[in-house]
């Protein structure tokens, strides 16, 4: 269904990357959390659930990246053994019959190095799978957004997770992949909502200020993606949220473009497509690539 155009401008291709431009971001059955909607099959393709025994199930998301990558936040594996998570791929519920999915356990766990568990700044991980998936039209690696990319307020941002429903007491998780749409707070505006300056550079706030969608346990280290003509970006890592969709508490993110650099040399080659996201550019200027 899609087909991808590109602006040179805004595609940066560095070693070993092309494959992966040329594939990521597609989701070839896209048909058009909190306050959410059940996700259709394959939707989105880089969707991952992390489990482990610890937590007997699913305890966070992720993205992948690559054919070898997944991208998620660091504070999910404060307390997990590296050699115990299994990465599900290609799953939309976490109960039943799975034909599409395939399974991959860890290698390696990177954490940025200088992650704070406190303020969680740089809250942002690389797994590298067990072995390379084949892509599938329901197991794709996301774009990234470079450096100089762009998400000024109000921009429409992409959030799914199987996390809790509701927050409180009586807790609710979703057998099935959740979707909601929110916009992007700029960060100024994040800070004096939350009352403190939480928010740095290397975050991304999102939220209805009116409430009602948000992220919520569980959903950590999944993707925050905004669509740019035929591709899929991703913004934000899930990072950290305030009250699990109450008013006027945005969800905060960590800043994908903040970290390229890390990742590529920290993956080092067969790496992800990053592409500059900017909301000014016309795609209707787009030439095939």
């Amino acid at each position: 269904m899609w087909r991808l155009t590109y602006v040179a401008m805004l595609v940066i291709c560095v070693k070993d990357c092309l494959s992966h431009l040329n594939v990521c971001g597609h989701a070839p059955l896209y048909p058009r959390v909190v306050g959410g909607t059940d996700a259709h099959e394959g939707a989105w393709p880089w969707m991952v659930s992390l489990h482990s025994p610890k937590y007997k199930g699913h305890f966070c998301g992720g993205s992948l990246i690559s054919s070898g990558w997944v991208l998620s936040a660091a504070h999910c594996f404060s307390s997990v053994n590296t050699f115990s998570i299994i990465v599900y791929l290609g799953r939309r519920r976490q109960q039943g019959d799975h034909g599409h999915e395939l399974s991959r356990s860890v290698n390696t766990l990177l954490i940025h190095p200088s992650f704070n568990s406190d303020t969680y700044n740089n809250d942002i991980a690389l797994l590298r799978l067990s072995s390379s998936v084949n892509f599938t039209n329901y197991i794709r690696p996301v774009c990234l957004a470079a450096e100089s990319s762009d998400f000024p307020s109000g921009t429409s941002s992409w959030i799914t997770g199987w996390g809790q429903t509701a927050s409180g007491v009586n807790l609710s998780y979703p057998g099935t992949l959740q979707e909601t749409v929110v916009p992007v707070v700029i960060n100024s505006e994040c800070n004096n909502l939350l009352g403190a300056n939480l928010v740095t550079d290397n975050m991304l706030c999102a939220a209805l200020l009116q409430g009602g969608k948000d992220t919520c346990q569980g959903d950590s280290g999944g993707p925050m993606v905004s669509q740019q003509c035929s591709v899929w970006v991703q913004s934000g890592i899930i990072s950290r949220g305030h009250d699990c969709g109450q008013p006027s508490e945005p969800g905060v993110y960590t800043r994908v473009s903040q970290y390229q650099q890390w990742i590529t040399t920290s993956i080092g080659k067969n790496l992800p497509g990053f592409v500059i996201f900017n909301p000014q550019i016309s795609c209707s200027s787009a030439s095939q690539g």
